[in-house]
């Protein structure tokens, strides 16, 4: 947990500063989680990108959403 912990405070910051993350994990004796918190942050990554990816409203869904809402008014009514 220690490395999910370390790669989303990088996450969080704007522009990481690698260099320093090095001291600071060499000071606290973590240096050998240094692969554990890069695949941590490659997965916080893409699952930022694949929430961007979803979260876009294509004007295909956009049509498909006002269609299926005429629909259940139809529905509705009759």
């Amino acid at each position: 947990m220690i490395a999910h912990d370390y790669a989303k405070a990088l996450f969080e910051l704007q522009n990481p500063d690698l260099k320093r993350l090095r001291e600071v994990l060499t000071r606290r004796g973590h240096t050998k989680l240094l692969p554990s918190i890069f695949s941590e942050y490659q997965k916080l990554v893409l699952a930022k990108k694949r929430s961007d990816m979803h979260a876009q409203v294509t004007p295909q869904k956009e049509r498909t959403r006002i269609l299926l809402e005429l629909y259940k008014k139809l529905v509705q009514n009759n």
